[in-house]
């Protein structure tokens, strides 16, 4: 369970930098306040992939084959999207 508090955690800090960021994007004029935004969106798109593979590692150690490989597929797939959308 304390590797649930530390994601948890983890998560927490992102939401609360993300928000900072998002406000520096906004209001932070000229290349500071673009670089500001573009940290938030970069972040706002990691966050919830690094929850999936958080999972996909505790569900490797816990056993369950099945939400291990389904979580597996979905990094997959945001991969491929992620390949097909710099080829692009």
């Amino acid at each position: 369970m304390n590797d649930f508090k530390l994601l948890g955690r983890i998560l927490q800090i992102a939401l609360f930098v993300t928000f900072a960021l998002a406000l520096g994007g906004a209001f932070i004029p000229g290349s500071i306040g673009h670089i500001s935004g573009t940290a938030c969106i970069v972040i706002l798109i990691t966050a919830p992939v690094v929850r999936v593979g958080w999972l996909v590692v505790d569900w490797v150690r816990q056993g369950d084959k099945r939400f291990a490989l389904l979580g597996c597929v979905l990094l997959l797939v945001l991969a491929a999207s992620g390949a097909i959308a710099l080829v692009r």
